[in-house]
């Protein structure tokens, strides 16, 4: 069934915060992961996801033109861009944060056994540090705070 009221990009930044916070408690479980750690994956496919939602939630935010695809696209590289294009700036380390990951993200590799292969990655403190920096950020690009305020009125 659909909603009555579709979802908006708030709702949209709850889900990149949602995976956020899953990722973090993957995180704190242990102090150091060896390279093949099990959790690893699945953190790494939350940190993904919830980078994906943010990225998106700011192109909702600003009508970004559905003829680019980026709705249904995994490419943050790509969201990046386009969110840039709507004067969202990334400092040097989450640019490349998001662009390093972005080919592993978008062909699914943490989805799936098949397209697993070695890379390089954050551990994974660092990593929700980095996530947790452009999910603020992405929050004050859609005026979060005040539609919040908003909504409590």
């Amino acid at each position: 069934m659909q909603r009555v009221n579709p979802s908006d990009e708030i709702d949209t930044v709850a889900y990149a915060v949602s995976f956020m916070e899953a990722a973090k408690r993957l995180a704190e479980t242990e102090e150091e992961w060896e390279d093949n750690h099990s959790l690893i994956v699945p953190f790494y496919m939350l940190i993904g996801f919830s980078l994906e939602n943010a990225l998106k939630a700011i192109l909702e935010f600003n009508g970004s033109d559905p003829e680019t695809k980026w709705s249904r696209s995994h490419d943050l590289q790509k969201l990046r861009l386009l969110a840039e294009h709507h004067d969202f700036v990334l400092s040097d380390d989450l640019r490349e944060f998001v662009d390093h990951l972005s080919p592993l993200h978008k062909d699914h590799h943490f989805r799936y056994p098949q397209k697993a292969e070695t890379a390089h990655l954050l551990n994974p403190i660092a990593a929700t540090k980095l996530t947790e920096r452009l999910l603020v950020g992405a929050f004050l690009a859609i005026d979060g705070a005040k539609r919040m305020d908003d909504r409590r009125a």
